[in-house]
């Protein structure tokens, strides 16, 4: 699955003129925590709630009621938006983009194609598409099997569960244990007792089984 996919088409955006009170009640309303700032269609940079946050308190340090007021409605995002933005293309696999934001310590990356603003994706969207790709949100059973060899086949386990008429929603293969693949299965019952039962007796391992 691409980015394109998963992203927020729908972009609420601010200019590098916008000011800090317009901002911070911009986000509020519209319930996002992350402000992409455009200017001329292209993106220049990008604040979030938090930075928005910061911003206020550092502002109102000693100052007067009046003097912050003041002083807030002339701060715009320009004067401490961050410039160096992170992007990714519309077709960059989700995955990709999910490894960038761990590894970037960030919880969004804004979604670019030939400079314009196009989309944003962040780890919200990430999360609501592992769960749908694991089929948490609808009626069924999880089953772990550990595979008894790096290289035993996935299609298997997959066969010894629909031999007993069990239907699969989803199949995910996972590093477990002391080196060993662990196959994480999403069957479409509340009783996986039977699948179960046909996956050890065919010398399969299934981490903390339950039968229904």
């Amino acid at each position: 699955m691409l980015v394109e996919d998963v992203m927020r088409r729908d972009v609420v955006t601010a200019s590098p003129k916008t000011t800090l009170p317009t901002a911070l009640a911009l986000v509020q309303r519209r319930g996002i925590r992350h402000l992409p700032v455009v200017e001329d269609g292209s993106l220049v940079g990008i604040v979030s709630d938090r930075d928005l946050k910061r911003a206020m308190a550092s502002s109102a340090t000693s100052l007067e009621r009046h003097e912050l007021a003041y002083l807030l409605d002339r701060l715009t995002l320009a004067e401490f938006m961050t410039r160096a933005v992170m992007t990714v293309a519309p077709s960059f696999p989700v995955e990709e983009a999910a490894r960038l934001m761990v590894k970037e310590k960030v919880s969004a990356l804004p979604v670019t194609e030939g400079g314009r603003l196009v989309g944003i994706v962040t780890e919200t969207d990430v999360l609501d598409l592992f769960v749908r790709a694991m089929g948490a949100g609808e009626p069924s059973s999880r089953i772990d099997v550990v595979l008894k060899e790096p290289s035993a086949s996935l299609a298997e386990v997959v066969r010894a569960i629909e031999d007993v008429e069990t239907m699969i929603s989803s199949v995910v293969t996972l590093p477990g244990r002391a080196g060993r693949r662990e196959v994480v299965v999403r069957v479409k019952t509340i009783n996986p007792g039977p699948a179960i039962g046909r996956l050890e007796a065919r010398g399969y391992t299934v981490r903390n089984p339950w039968r229904g």
